[in-house]
């Protein structure tokens, strides 16, 4: 029998269009639909790109349902009937008058079945504000689904279509505002390419300004980071504007061997020196060698070390291909949650020539997770919230380090990257600070505990 839990935890397309929206600074996203179906987007929203308050929205106004973000209609069964004509021209009237730059509107897919015009409605509601409509985010569809279509639509509408490219300049694609790390990630792309000499024009839908997207069409150059939440994106982008892509054929820069090779990508693609990265690859390899040096001293614990790892199969691949590579740890199970064509390619590719006999799980629920972990018995858990709670109710000792979405428990104040090279001394840092905590909590036999009272 079929588990009708399967990927239940996993956000989806409805979530993934409002995430596009609200990763944008100066825009509100509307959603047509019921109240349930906005809470947790409007507090993920809030918790991860706080930035509404410029917007002057009251907690207390109606629409909101006492939080500051993603305004929505509150159908009920009249509405299906009837229609939710009224509801829309209110709350869109409401949101136009505090001056938003865009306004997203988002039919829930209960909306999308009884067929309402929303442009009809955008039209009689006589507002100001530019806006952007999503009939339907897919239904049954993936977050990552959602988030692309309504990038590709925001896109189409707000791009001034500007033939006069900026010199020596990109755009950033594939982040969301609810991915784990996604501002620290962001800001260690930028203080790379700056290095580079590279101007960053637009980071596509991630805590960006509207002015921001607006200039997208004028980048040289699109750097695709995840591929999931972009393939599309960049396809979009080159078929319209005429902009090539580096990013979809190579790994996300996780890790030293992916990291270098992304980088020198884009050093080659504009015909500039390579320099930068050779020494930052140097001053981060410096700073890890000896912290391995006094792990590997105390113990060979690093070595062989079992871990899972669940994320989209562009994280995956390259996370996993360092932590195999330079840190000797070996995945015992993989899960993917969205997954890529040529990100999933190149992971199988990995575990055949590398001979890793590696379960690769795709989006799996909560029973299969439990399974696959107790068979498995990793000891080091790299993922998200889902894994670490289901890790820590059935009692499994392991150890756990955030890597992917969603992921909500950790306040995140200082810049600690996951990607590029001072995202390697993030990474460094979590698991030998975790082999540590790994020592101190392996049962020890007696002659263990003997030699260490002696």
């Amino acid at each position: 029998m079929n588990n009708s839990s399967k990927a239940s935890h996993r956000p989806d397309s409805l979530i993934g269009a409002i995430a596009a929206f609200e990763g944008i600074k100066e825009a509100c996203t509307l959603l047509n639909g019921p109240i349930g179906c906005k809470v947790y987007a409007a507090y993920m929203a809030e918790i991860l790109a706080p930035h509404a308050r410029q917007l002057g929205f009251s907690q207390f106004t109606n629409f909101y349902f006492g939080q500051r973000r993603v305004p929505c209609t509150y159908i009920d069964q009249q509405d299906f009937v009837y229609g939710t004509e009224p509801k829309v021209i209110q709350a869109l009237q409401l949101i136009d008058s505090k001056k938003p730059r865009l306004i997203g509107v988002i039919n829930h897919s209960g909306t999308s079945l009884i067929g309402d015009d929303l442009n009809r409605f955008i039209q009689t509601s006589q507002i100001r504000t530019k806006t952007v409509t999503i009939d339907s985010s897919g239904f049954t569809g993936t977050y990552a689904y959602g988030f692309q279509n309504a990038v590709v639509k925001i896109l189409e509408k707000i791009s001034n279509k500007n033939t006069e490219k900026i010199p020596k300049s990109v755009n950033i694609i594939g982040f969301s505002i609810f991915h784990y790390n996604w501002g620290s990630d962001i800001a260690e792309l930028k203080r790379m390419l700056n290095l580079l000499g590279v101007k960053v024009v637009s980071v596509i839908c991630s805590g960006e300004s509207i002015l921001n997207l607006e200039k997208a069409s004028q980048a040289e150059l699109n750097l695709l980071v995840y591929e999931e939440y972009g393939d599309k994106i960049v396809a979009f982008m080159e078929k319209e504007y005429g902009i090539p892509v580096v990013g979809l054929a190579i790994k996300t820069p996780y890790g030293f061997t992916a990291s270098e090779t992304w980088f020198n990508s884009v050093a080659e693609f504009f015909k500039t020196t390579n320099s930068p990265i050779k020494k930052e690859s140097s001053r981060a390899r410096a700073k890890c060698y000896p912290a391995l040096l006094r792990a590997s001293s105390l113990s060979n614990d690093l070595c062989g070390l079992p871990f899972g790892i669940f994320g989209d199969s562009s994280q995956v691949v390259a996370m996993s291909q360092f932590l195999y590579e330079y840190l000797g740890m070996y995945p015992v199970v993989i899960g993917l949650k969205e997954v890529g064509a040529a990100s999933y390619e190149s992971l199988k590719s990995y575990l055949t020539v590398n001979s890793l006999d590696t379960p690769v799980l795709f989006n799996p629920d909560q029973y299969e997770l439990l399974n696959y972990l107790n068979r498995t018995k990793p000891a080091l858990i790299l993922g998200s919230s889902v894994e670490r709670k289901i890790s820590v109710l059935m009692d499994l000792h392991v150890e756990f380090i955030p890597f992917s979405f969603p992921y909500y428990e950790k306040y995140m104040l200082t810049n600690r990257p996951l990607i590029g090279f001072n995202g390697v001394l993030t990474i460094m840092e979590d698991i030998l600070n975790t082999l540590t905590t790994l020592k101190l909590n392996k049962p020890q036999s007696g002659q263990d505990k003997k030699e260490k009272i002696a």
